[in-house]
């Protein structure tokens, strides 16, 4: 039989709200820790900060088991023979990494940790941090014995349960076979491969993942700017590399305005960091990190080629999450374009199916409308951001109505693409990227 743990889990936002749950749905005995005591009410209610499908019903359900529990009390460490730290790590408008909340628990944890405790980071963090964190707790604790694992997150917001439970492999910093072997038996119920490497490979590995997904993305943009002026079409293109066995179905090749939310960038500043400590060249990095930076330009620019001057034009925004799925407006690319339009004397009118006017930063010269329609009024064109699928049923020759005459529908991720049929014989003038 498996054994179960007594898990302390800290950091209680997306990333650890997910964790804990998870961890008790695998039988494990959860103790979730944060010093905010509205968060720690919250969960006692079962309400996470952060709405995921089937994540309040496995909270209610493994609290009523007694499996899970939450608290204020970072003493109830001592209760338990596994802390796993899962801050979503902090980054700032320039994607720069803040470790601050991080050293801030393990200096609170240190006193509480038990003898042949199982250490185990699964927040993001920049490589060489592991050695950090284990340097720290001997020198706090020269007698403790402890082992360590940093296991890299690889949720998507939307999906984080599904992602947890159903993990395509996982990856395992663990330095010697007793931690290794002690994290298969933690996962033990789920059904993947365990790759085990040293706790800085794993760091490494991370930052080398997010930053390939965001190259996949700088050069799926630059291939749709190149299909703009020669009358290819990305969306083929991108079918055409899926297709190859080299790329893959899943491949990151959806052209738009590059990527947001500052978890990409924060990887690539990290490496463009290192090669420059260590005297490497990272052309190609650096040149991802500046393609994504000035993609956010793409909008104004297009909007003024066609309606000249944007000072005292109409636009609506339909999406400003960060992503669909989630209602976090934190580094949305949606938001920032709105603010970069709102500079240039456009009136915004903003919807989203899924935000409230007041989660909304003030942005100058915007109203929001819950009513698409409404928010459409007298636009000299919408721009779609995030691609809620709420968008893809709305009836197009109402929506035009509203518009003034030989109004744009811009769609910057080619989302309603096979509707543009449909979407033209409406009377909008439709774009996509690269088509």
């Amino acid at each position: 039989m498996t054994p179960k743990y007594t898990i302390a889990v800290a950091g209680l936002w997306h990333l650890g709200e997910t964790y804990s749950v998870g961890l008790a749905e695998l039988g494990h005995h959860v103790i979730g820790i944060s010093d905010d005591e509205k968060i720690v009410a919250d969960f006692s209610k079962n309400t996470p900060p952060l709405p995921e499908p089937r994540l309040a019903e496995l909270l209610a359900s493994n609290r009523a088991a007694g499996r899970l529990s939450y608290t204020t009390d970072f003493s109830r460490i001592r209760d338990c023979n596994v802390f796993w730290v899962t801050f979503d790590t902090p980054v700032d408008d320039n994607d720069d990494a803040d470790l601050g909340v991080i050293w801030n628990a393990f200096e609170k944890a240190a006193p509480y940790l038990t003898d042949g405790a199982l250490i185990v980071v699964t927040s993001q963090i920049p490589v060489g941090t592991s050695k950090e964190i284990k340097d720290f707790i001997h020198k706090k604790r020269p007698d403790l014995h402890f082992e360590y694992v940093y296991t890299p997150e690889n949720l998507r917001l939307g999906e984080a349960m599904q992602c947890f439970f159903e993990p395509g492999r996982v990856v395992v910093g663990a330095d010697t076979k007793e931690a290794f072997e002690e994290i298969k038996r933690i996962f033990a119920g789920l059904n993947t491969e365990m790759l085990r490497m040293s706790s800085v490979s794993a760091e490494m590995a991370k930052h080398a993942l997010n930053s390939f997904l965001a190259t996949s993305l700088s050069f799926i943009n630059d291939i749709a700017d190149i299909c703009e002026k020669t009358g290819a079409d990305v969306a083929d293109i991108a079918k055409a590399l899926r297709s190859d066995p080299r790329i893959g179905p899943k491949a990151y090749l959806s052209a738009g305005l590059g990527f947001s939310g500052g978890t990409l960038g924060r990887d690539l500043k990290i490496l463009i960091a290192l090669s420059k400590q260590y005297g490497v060249s990272p052309f190609v990095i650096e040149t991802v990190f500046n393609k994504n930076a000035a993609r956010k330009g793409l909008i104004p620019k297009r909007l003024e080629e066609n309606l000249g001057t944007l000072s005292g034009k109409t636009i609506a925004v339909f999406g400003l999450t960060y992503k669909a799925g989630t209602r976090t407006l934190r580094r949305s690319r949606a938001i920032e374009v709105a603010e970069d339009l709102s500079k240039k004397g456009v009136a915004l009118r903003l919807h989203d199916p899924q935000v409230e006017p007041g989660e909304i930063p003030i942005i100058q010269n915007a109203q929001f409308f819950k009513d698409p329609y409404e928010a459409a009024a007298g636009s000299d064109a919408i721009v779609i951001m995030t691609p809620w699928p709420d968008f893809r049923s709305l009836d197009f020759r109402k929506l035009v109505k509203s518009t003034r005459e030989k109004a744009i529908l811009f769609d910057t991720s080619n989302f309603l693409y096979d509707k543009e049929k449909d979407i033209r014989s409406a009377g909008f003038i439709y774009w996509g990227i690269g088509r």
